[in-house]
């Protein structure tokens, strides 16, 4: 017999088989950012209402949380009870968390976790160091997987050895499902297909003689990403140490590309350094803007995205942070303290070169811990200007609570792993307008959007997120809400 390949035969992802006990488990749930993605997933089954894509109660979700100690599990599940006023010993939580076993260093354990789950979220960082281990357990034991790595060089080495077999299994694989990169690929998404579905149906209804090629194009799309409280996680530090020690995965040969070839002259002019690194007037937000040091992660994975939502590759991406205030002639409408901003990650640059800066760094992380703050605030601003110099414009704009580095990020993957659970579900995978994810590894939205519209903004707005999208047809008109939900 003739097989065919792995991407004709296996497109999209199956139903996890087997009774599983548990909808989703997240392994490492006791380091920071995995104890903000478990307390997000327990908030989802015990004090929240899922819903299912029909907008009826589903069946109550069922939450494994793993890790090498139990007694460290045990004492993370208490202190999530205890922020959200339940007690451990409560019906619902007794019913609906359980403690998993596993160890990154034990792959029979890693294999068993795996094996009784349908999505397993991996939080278990440095992924360089320890992350295999987890999409290897997922890949054989059927199981699918959502992480929060920013590595984006681990990420392809992961591509290169199981992206075949995970497509052969069915299994859906959706890394970067944290602070980066969520907010910036759901922007790209959101922004570009109001774009050109909004004015096109714009233009469609004023003129019935408009010619197909009066359609907008998304051309360029400028993100702005604005911070309220927070720190650096650990893991987070541990992956940018790791990188300027050379001990992130090389690219071999053989390995695949990150994404197509064509979209290399849109990375290499977004990231460039005239680009990226010197201050930038935002007509959008009226502030000078600065470099997000979060690009080199975003800008890879928007192009590998890009040409799944049908964004062209003649594409241009801004990816800029707002570090001032409310911007005034004192401030130089954000330009003082852009520029302040910009020489001190120069300088942290800079030191980081140094061996005994790097060394000294290592050495504060063993008793460095940030555990997130709940008070905090992510703003993105997405805009989104049609090629050819058009008229029509749209924008989009996610707010969502908490620090980005923890709180958020465990807001993002909870949202991204309920959305998976649902749509792969039994109860949910053969319901009329739902559809299976693809099999393999995809970056989330590019993933969840083939699904249902609107099935990753609904989770995300379950957890507290606001998502709010405008399409302006032509310049200086007014503003159409867009339905995000429809998108």
């Amino acid at each position: 017999t003739t097989s065919k390949s792995p991407s004709a035969a296996y497109a999209a992802a199956v139903a996890p088989a087997g009774d599983r006990p548990h909808d989703i488990t997240v392994f490492g749930c006791t380091g920071n950012a995995g104890r903000a993605v478990a307390y997000h997933v327990i908030r989802s089954a015990t004090t929240l209402s899922i819903l299912t894509s029909t907008s009826t109660p589903s069946a109550p979700l069922r939450v494994g949380l793993a890790g090498r100690d139990r007694t460290k599990i045990q004492d993370t599940l208490h202190g999530i009870c205890t922020e959200l006023g339940i007690s451990p010993g409560d019906d619902i939580v007794r019913d609906t968390v359980k403690i998993v076993v596993a160890d990154a260093s034990d792959m029979s354990t890693m294999t068993s976790m795996a094996k009784s789950s349908r999505v397993v979220v991996g939080c278990a960082g440095p992924y360089g160091r320890y992350g295999e281990a987890t999409v290897r357990a997922c890949v054989e034991g059927g199981a699918h997987y959502v992480d929060i790595t920013g590595e984006v060089p681990w990420v392809s080495r992961m591509i290169t050895d199981y992206d075949d077999q995970a497509k052969r299994a069915g299994v859906c694989l959706l890394p970067f499902s944290g602070y980066d990169c969520v907010p910036a690929e759901l922007g790209m998404y959101l922004a570009g297909r109001a774009l050109e579905t909004s004015a096109a149906s714009s233009s469609s209804s004023s003129s019935s003689s408009s010619a197909p090629g009066d359609n907008p194009v998304l051309g360029q799309i400028n993100l702005a990403f604005r911070n309220k409280g927070g720190g650096f996680p650990r893991g987070t530090l541990n992956t940018l140490l790791d990188g300027f020690d050379g001990n992130a995965p090389e690219r071999k040969e053989g390995d695949v590309r990150f994404y197509p070839r064509e979209y290399r002259t849109v990375a290499k002019t977004a990231l460039s350094p005239s680009g990226f690194v010197l201050p930038r007037w935002s007509n959008q937000l009226g502030t000078y803007t600065g470099p997000n040091f979060m690009a080199a992660i975003n800008v890879p994975i928007l192009c590998r995205a890009a040409p799944t939502f049908g964004f062209s590759s003649d594409l241009v991406i801004s990816d800029r942070s707002v570090v001032s205030g409310k911007p005034s002639l004192l401030n130089a409408y954000g330009l003082i303290p852009t520029q302040l901003y910009i020489t001190a990650l120069v300088m942290s640059g800079l030191a980081l070169v140094l061996p005994p800066v790097r060394w000294w760094l290592r050495r504060s992380l063993k008793t460095y811990s940030y555990g997130g703050d709940s008070r905090g605030r992510v703003v993105m601003d997405a805009e989104a200007v049609s090629a050819g110099g058009g008229a029509a414009t749209a924008t989009a704009r996610l707010c969502v609570p908490g620090d980005a580095g923890i709180y958020a990020t465990g807001l993002f993957a909870a949202s991204v792993a309920n959305a998976l659970h649902e749509v792969t579900s039994v109860a949910t995978k053969t319901k009329q307008g739902t559809s299976m994810p693809p099999a393999g590894f995809h970056s989330p939205v590019a993933a969840l959007h083939r699904c249902r519209p609107g099935l990753l903004v609904d989770n995300l707005k379950r957890l507290g997120a606001d998502v709010t999208v405008k399409a302006m047809p032509n310049v200086g008109g007014e503003g159409t809400v867009v339905d995000a939900t429809k998108l």
